[in-house]
């Protein structure tokens, strides 16, 4: 159990959870500028250059509710599709598709904020998009991916699967109706990560397909390594012009931000030093 991956990556998402708690970001109800700060999936950073983002915000959640659920979608999809695929395969299949699930929301909601910006005075252009920045977060699209992988192993391997299709269901039914019920869903990274890995499942060889360890060692690893050459090529041609501005107008917003909550801060200091006896 202390090798599994599942177990591995709660505890990596659990341990952010807390360290941010530490360093005073709220537990609850963290704002969109501290996710931000933690490597949020802002995507007009991140399709400018700051690509970390696809993979930090993998392991960053919006609050205790948000990443209790996560964890226990995890535990149960985890250890089903290690006995599936095998620790190491899960592990790569969950990393992957969470990229590309992040991806995938990078460039929508980057997309939609170049949209926005067309007609719009630069001037007033940090002042407008700044209050609508969406930063996506969670395990959510590698989820849907591993559940999108274990959903076509199921079907290929039939009856020898032994997988519950209910955690698949639960996985899948879960996340896609928090996408009609709650404002602010990342529907794009569940539509990526979903799709990213029914790709993956339909192109891994079974664990019983009658290769021998090497074989099936060799097939996945070239797989994940054309999966990987292409998110990134995706993410060197896919990217929405002009977004520079746009993310030049968030990162005035940011520091416009920044200095006003200084300069609050020090005339409260200010107040408090006169007050003192």
């Amino acid at each position: 159990m202390i090798t599994s991956p599942t177990l591995w990556l709660i505890f990596i998402n659990v341990g952010v959870a807390v360290l941010m708690a530490l360093q005073g970001v709220d537990p609850v109800s963290p704002t969109p500028r501290e996710l931000i700060a933690w490597g949020g999936n802002l995507g007009a950073y991140t399709l400018t250059g700051e690509w970390p983002r696809l993979l930090y915000s993998m392991f960053l959640h919006g609050g205790v509710l948000h990443l209790g659920l996560n964890m226990f979608l995890l535990f149960q999809i985890g250890r089903v599709s290690e006995m599936a695929w095998g620790r190491l395969r899960f592990l790569m299949i969950y990393l992957v598709t969470g990229l590309f699930g992040g991806f995938a929301s990078a460039w929508w909601n980057a997309s939609q904020a170049v949209e926005a910006l067309n007609g719009m005075p630069p001037q007033l252009a940090f002042v407008l998009l700044a209050p609508n920045m969406v930063v996506s977060i969670g395990a959510s699209g590698a989820l849907l991916g591993a559940a999108g992988a274990l959903l076509v192993h199921t079907f290929r391997a039939g009856a020898d699967a032994k997988v519950d299709l209910g955690i698949i269901a639960q996985v899948v039914l879960l996340n896609i109706g928090m996408g009609f019920l709650i404002n602010g869903t990342d529907n794009a990274a569940h539509v990526g990560g979903a799709l990213s890995g029914i790709l993956i499942g339909a192109c891994l060889r079974q664990p019983r397909a009658g290769l021998s360890r090497i074989g099936l060692r060799l097939q996945a690893a070239a797989v994940f390594s054309v999966m990987l050459l292409v998110l990134a090529g995706l993410m060197t041609k896919a990217v929405p012009p002009r977004l520079d501005q746009v993310a030049a107008a968030f990162h005035k917003a940011s520091a416009a931000h920044e200095r006003r909550e200084a300069l609050s801060k020090q005339r409260a200091d200010e107040k408090a030093g006169l007050r003192r006896p």
